[in-house]
């Protein structure tokens, strides 16, 4: 007999950990089930995590070769926020709301370099540094004082070659951020700041956002949908979490991999602080930071991903492909990073194709919440961080 469509349970507060509908998820691991649907569908769960998640949190958005003369920039929508992030004459990078301070019409848009921004709309326009410098016909706008105008400023910083950017005004700096969990000491040893950008590749799909880093640290599908790519003899599931260490906010582990390239070839060879390494070609390793940046390390590479939110049902992910700058004197360079682009592409559309399915089965009548495995363990630690997050319980994200 089929089961019969649940109904969900109706608590005072429905983010509290005793809520009779989170109990469940809330359960040590050999007990828990994943979350309820409507956390993955209901618009009203995006709009509660973009005011304690990502309007809080330092958000990854760029890599610092995108700007590396003065004048270049790149205009973006982060969880439905129009910025522009740029590198001004000065060589500081700056970032902005891209939100003109006359209509709000978008000042920039795509990526380039410019030595100013000016609105499409009525040529108002702005500096580098974010400050209006010319709107036109000014004798007509009264006792309006351009020059205190700007575009609103957002918090902006780097680390290990990426671009993060804050909406919060008061929150930590980003060092501050890093260190509240120990991921700037845990990544070091794979020296993202000494790789270069070879490849992005972006794209949207119809699922929640949480699905993406969920299914990034979903140990127990990869050697079932990734056995045609990166899934087969080179990886390890039994030790894939051997080496895991959760921390507050995330985790970060160690484990054996092949690297992301057909047959696990190392195109370049190893990377000079990885190559004496005990797990030498298969050296894999991987950390998470809240809210949504995953990156992975190979013996070769360094290639994170992360996921944003356009609805409750629709995500836009991003990966970045870095190889240490060394290799780009390597004999056929050029051919060997569209191998490598390609092969980015083939796995990112494995996980695609499923993460359609799970979105798909989230909003069948007949979902069951169902019990999760001895290798979801970091989802189990994610979602029980996400949903102290969702409480309002201190700083957890």
């Amino acid at each position: 007999m089929s089961p019969l469509p649940q109904k969900r349970p109706v608590a005072a507060d429905p983010f509290s950990p005793d809520s009779e509908e989170l109990r469940p998820t809330r359960a040590a691991l050999e007990r828990a089930q994943h979350l309820p649907a409507h956390y993955y569908t209901a618009p009203e769960i995006l709009e509660r995590e973009k005011e304690l998640l990502f309007f809080k949190d330092w958000l990854a958005v760029a890599r610092v070769e995108e700007f590396a003369n003065p004048g270049d920039y790149r205009a973006m929508e982060i969880v439905g926020e129009p910025i522009v992030v740029c590198r001004d004459q000065k060589g500081n990078l700056n970032a902005f709301a891209n939100v003109c301070r006359h209509r709000g019409v978008a000042v920039a848009m795509g990526a380039g370099n410019a030595t100013q921004f000016s609105c499409p709309y009525h040529a108002w326009s702005y500096g580098l540094d974010g400050r209006l410098t010319a709107p036109s016909r000014p004798r007509g706008l009264g006792s309006f004082d351009y020059r205190d105008c700007r575009l609103p400023p957002l918090r902006v910083d780097t680390w290990g070659g990426f671009v993060f950017v804050s909406f919060d005004p008061g929150g930590p700096s980003l060092s501050s951020y890093l260190a509240a969990d120990g991921y700037q000491d845990a990544v070091a040893y794979v020296h993202p700041e000494k790789m270069t950008l070879v490849d992005t590749y972006s794209y949207e799909i119809d699922c929640n956002w949480k699905l993406v880093p969920e299914n990034l640290a979903d140990v127990y599908h990869v050697e079932v949908i990734h056995r045609g790519t990166f899934g087969a003899a080179t990886y390890s599931t039994k030790r894939a979490i051997a080496q895991l260490t959760l921390t507050k906010y995330g985790w970060h582990k160690e484990y054996v991999s092949g690297t992301m390239a057909p047959d696990a070839e190392l195109l370049f060879g190893p990377a000079p602080w990885l190559a004496q390494h005990e797990k030498g070609s298969l050296f894999a390793f991987s950390a998470f930071l809240r809210p949504n940046f995953y990156l992975f390390a190979r013996a070769d590479m360094v290639q994170p991903w992360v996921a944003y939110p356009l609805s409750a049902t629709r995500t836009r992910v991003t990966g970045w492909t870095c190889i240490p700058a060394e290799f780009a004197d390597r004999p056929a360079f050029k051919e060997k990073v569209a191998i490598l682009a390609e092969f980015a592409r083939r796995f990112a559309g494995e996980d695609a194709d499923l993460m359609r399915a799970i979105q798909k089965g989230l909003t069948s009548r007949y979902f069951v919440r169902g019990p999760m495995h001895e290798l979801e363990v970091m989802i189990h630690h994610r979602i029980n961080r996400y949903l102290e997050a969702m409480a309002g319980e201190g700083e957890a994200r």
